[in-house]
């Protein structure tokens, strides 16, 4: 499968070093291809997600399967925490990307795009890969909560054909769309 490497992780002093877990918030995951950063933001549609500008704030936090406070490496189990969310974690939801929250840290993310083991660097080029969906996450416009796909879903789910479907199929059958949804 090819990596997608969207992704650059921000520190808080905007000072390039080892990414540590910690239990306080002093990273971004800063998307390339946007150009902005994940945060928490509540949302009709999908997962509470959205974009905020990096020089903001910092909203995420990381913690290590071990408990270590060792650097985090690539290839190396992590959990992922969100400032006013909870842990990220894998979930089917029937809108949006299949991201849920979790009260209890979820050890199903990896960093990807450098040698496994070697510690990654903030500022530098990476993939976020979820072991749950064995696939990387990357930006893509979808009309059904945030900006985000899994890589083998690139170019899918990105418009309203589904609700056009189901509208015409309502009009056909004499029904309404509010009776639908």
């Amino acid at each position: 499968m090819a990596q997608q490497l969207d992704w650059s992780i921000i520190p808080d002093t905007l000072i390039a070093g080892n990414v540590l877990p910690t239990s306080e918030y002093k990273y971004d995951l800063f998307n390339l291809t946007t150009k902005d950063a994940i945060c928490y933001g509540e949302r009709t549609w999908g997962i509470n997600l959205t974009w905020t500008d990096p020089s903001k704030s910092t909203n995420i936090r990381f913690q290590k399967q071990s408990g270590e406070n060792s650097p985090i490496k690539f290839d190396e189990p992590i959990a992922i925490h969100v400032r006013g969310g909870n842990w990220l974690v894998y979930k089917v939801r029937d809108e949006g990307i299949n991201l849920g929250w979790s009260d209890t840290p979820k050890f199903e993310w990896l960093f990807k795009g450098g040698t496994p083991g070697a510690p990654v660097v903030s500022g530098n080029t990476l993939g976020l890969y979820n072991t749950v969906e064995n696939d990387h996450i990357m930006y893509e416009k979808r009309d059904w909560g945030i900006n985000l796909k899994w890589y083998k879903d690139k170019g899918e789910h990105d418009t309203w054909t589904t609700l056009g479907t189901v509208a015409g199929d309502a009009i056909k059958i004499g029904g309404t769309i509010a009776a639908l949804l």
